[in-house]
């Protein structure tokens, strides 16, 4: 018996107990809430998204006139997204929020999501991710893990090619490079797609394999690229602005919990949820406006890549990506049917934010 996956839960039940206890509660106390909830969030309180998590609580609160309190649990004090994706679906807490990218281990519900260029603009996406007919098949398939859909968050915007001394200019610029990863397979196959090798890297060790020449560069959004330093010292010099993944904040909430809720708290939660992340757009916005210009001043050449090398880009990634995933779990073409037809037109919006001419 593996004695180490034996300790790993019980751990994990000693800490939620710690910070406050398992699951949501109902006080009968005069002047408690009423309805207490623990939401574990895995990113730090600084990060992008924690923000419009602290907006949901605090909307949550003051609707429902103090009677719901979420105390919001940050930089993965319960354990990592993995446990506490688990822990919402054993029922021993209530929320639980982390990127699409970590959560393939646990459900592979949010995997078509990660599609390369299928979402051109912020609009596109959000349509897509709150429709109803596709939030249904998501939650369907969520459902047999004992969770379901709750909220989701901008992280950022999409995903762009930062690089550290070579500026993109053709397609096979790319080709023979190593490109950090996340643990996404899609990501890694994208890469791969480009010609790249796409190098799976911890996200805490990304600066240090870009010091080492390890990597040659890294796709991720704006705000991680500022928030890890990766603009000083060299690190990366140019970013390709290719909109290309989008990965998103994601929040689960257990489903028998939900359930045994009273339809005017239910009605609160989803409100302020919705309210959130439209305060989330504007927030993201503006963060990544202020984000840009720090990069540019630090002397990141920030950069669109000509019209018909892009388009290149984007077919040949299409191609080579969607075909190898389509049909997956998770991936259905159902389920892709749903999402094409839901996203709508790309809008004059765009992803929120500007680059510099």
């Amino acid at each position: 018996m593996n004695i180490r996956r034996m300790i790993i839960p019980v751990v994990l039940l000693i800490m939620i107990a710690i910070v406050g206890g398992c699951g949501s509660s109902a006080s009968g106390n005069e002047g408690e809430p009423e309805y207490k909830f623990k939401m574990s969030n895995v990113s730090e309180e600084s990060n992008v998204v924690s923000a419009g998590l602290e907006k949901f609580a605090e909307l949550a609160n003051s609707k429902s006139d103090g009677r719901i309190q979420i105390d919001v649990i940050h930089g993965a004090q319960l354990g990592t997204g993995v446990e506490t994706f688990e822990a919402v679906r054993n029922g021993n807490l209530d929320f639980a929020a982390d990127s699409f990218a970590n959560l393939n281990s646990v459900t592979p519900a949010f995997e078509i999501f990660h599609l390369p260029f299928l979402f051109e603009s912020k609009e596109q996406a959000w349509n897509a991710v709150l429709d109803e007919n596709v939030m249904g098949l998501v939650n369907e398939e969520l459902g047999e893990q004992g969770v379901r859909f709750f909220s989701v968050l901008d992280m950022g915007g999409p995903r762009q090619i930062a690089t550290t001394d070579f500026k993109i200019e053709k397609i096979n610029d790319l080709t023979g490079k190593s490109i950090r990863a996340s643990r996404s397979p899609m990501e890694v196959a994208m890469h791969e797609a480009w010609g790249a090798a796409g190098q799976t890297v911890d996200w805490p060790e990304v600066p240090e394999s870009l010091r080492l020449g390890m990597v040659d560069g890294v796709t991720v959004s704006y705000p991680y690229i500022r928030s890890a330093s990766l603009h000083e010292g060299n690190l990366v010099k140019y970013i390709a602005d290719v909109n290309a993944q989008w990965f998103s904040y994601v929040t689960v909430v257990n489903q028998d919990m939900w359930d045994g809720l009273p339809e005017d708290i239910q009605e609160i939660l989803t409100e302020a949820a919705r309210e959130a992340e439209e305060w989330h757009h504007e927030y993201v916005g503006e963060k990544v406006e202020e984000d840009i210009q720090i990069l540019t001043e630090a002397g990141v050449e920030i950069y669109t890549l000509p019209e018909e090398t892009y388009e290149e880009l984007k077919e040949m990634t299409i191609d080579k990506v969607w075909d190898q995933f389509i049909g997956d779990p998770g991936i259905s073409q159902e389920k892709l049917d749903l999402i094409q037809e839901a996203k709508g037109p790309v809008g004059d919006k765009g992803w929120g934010y500007t680059i510099p001419e």
